[in-house]
């Protein structure tokens, strides 16, 4: 009987003819691409209604307080939601849909008649979806990659990433545009921008101190237990020594997915540990260094032109997909650390940095449009594919014999 819910509202929602609506979709928290496409969209002339949509209530409450327009997906508004999502013309996400509508398949079916955006969640050297490393048998697999490889339409921030973003997606049609989440990096968040954003008092007051270094450190979510030195204690505590060494203090933040139910806070001395559900973007510039293993936010923080360190893997002795750092150009923008040449790399990069060029040639090569007009851009483009999918809705002809 569930299957065959979810064979009628496809049906249905194919059929259905369309209202000048755009759901746009993240995160369980406010963040992310589709989060600063939604604020602008708002901000900016549009003949379009948006409407933010989450599966989580403390984020529609908060929401609501500020007079955002958004709508609760829960139990009790199933019948509104199904309503909604068959009248949409085009639903916008920034991670894969099983996640922001909690693997629903009666409510993705709802939206399978809406044009599907996928803005996704940076430049990555892990390879996706349908690239199949793991195995399509696994239905716990085989559910995300079915949804994500649904989209019409993925955005990509450079024609050096056209090939993987279409292989990953499977995806014909390719925009181009910079990523939303990007524009905070270079100029001031608005105030709605801080939803989402907010730091306990004395880390806040930390990131605004002058006289000392401030170093951000990403390991990345991996598939599976993790082995790499960045994901052990020690490896941790070796880090804040040699930062206090550089007289900088350490933000630790890990993966959305990781350690969601910790707060943020002041771990011990120089440390800090920041919620990985925070929305961190507001606050990129704010560091001198970033350290990852191949966490995706390295690229984006290319933007800030500050230093870049990120673990040397050697090929064969982590994954034999991932990472992959043939799927990005070929320039030594990082500084590679090692557990051994960790302190004399970050005393490097703080003191003697070397890799401006390599960095800003980089930047240019994987984000080929102005990163200040991302979101202008994509609201532009959010207009003519509610004209196009509202018309073909609407539009019929007759055949006369």
């Amino acid at each position: 009987m569930k299957n065959e819910l979810s064979l009628r509202l496809e049906h249905i929602s194919r059929k259905n003819k369309k209202d000048k609506v755009v759901l746009f979709f993240g995160r369980e928290t406010f963040s992310d691409n589709t989060k600063y496409l939604y604020l602008k969209a708002l901000e900016e002339q549009r003949d379009y209604t948006c409407i933010w949509c989450s599966c989580e209530k403390t984020l529609i409450n908060s929401l609501k307080e500020k007079n955002l327009p958004c709508h609760l997906i829960d139990a009790d508004s199933f019948e509104e939601t199904m309503r909604l999502f068959l009248s949409a013309a085009v639903a916008v996400f920034s991670v894969n849909p099983a996640q922001s509508l909690n693997e629903s398949e009666e409510l993705f079916a709802c939206l399978h008649g809406a044009r599907h955006i996928q803005l996704w969640h940076g430049v990555s050297v892990k390879h996706l979806l349908l690239m199949k490393h793991l195995s399509l048998a696994d239905y716990n697999f085989r559910r995300p990659v079915a949804f994500a490889s649904r989209a019409d339409t993925v955005l990509s921030p450079s024609s050096c990433l056209d090939s993987f973003f279409n292989e990953s997606f499977g995806c014909k049609r390719i925009i181009r545009a910079g990523y939303p989440r990007n524009e905070v990096i270079l100029r001031g968040a608005t105030k709605l921008e801080s939803i989402g954003s907010e730091l306990p008092k004395e880390m806040f007051q930390a990131l605004q101190n002058n006289k000392r270094k401030k170093i951000l450190f990403t390991p990345t979510w991996q598939r599976g237990a993790t082995q790499l030195l960045t994901g052990s204690p020690e490896f941790l505590g070796k880090l804040a020594l040699v930062c206090q060494k550089n007289n900088a203090d350490l933000y630790l933040k890990a993966h959305p997915t990781l350690l969601q139910d910790k707060s943020s806070g002041k771990l011990s001395g120089n440390v800090y540990y920041i919620n990985p559900t925070i929305d961190i973007y507001p606050y990129l510039n704010k560091f001198d260094a970033l350290i990852t293993d191949y966490s995706s936010i390295m690229f984006d923080f290319l933007l800030t032109q500050k230093p870049i360190l990120r673990l040397d893997i050697q090929e064969g002795t982590h994954k034999s997909f991932e990472p992959d750092f043939g799927l990005v150009p070929d320039i030594a923008f990082a500084y590679l650390f090692t557990d051994k040449t960790l302190p004399a790399v970050l005393s490097q990069a703080l003191i003697h940095d070397c890799k401006q060029d390599e960095r800003q040639k980089m930047a240019d090569a994987l984000f080929e449009t102005d990163p200040l007009q991302s979101a202008s851009a994509l609201v532009k483009f959010l207009q003519n594919e509610v004209n196009a999918c509202v018309a073909s809705s609407h539009d019929f002809y007759v055949e006369h014999y």
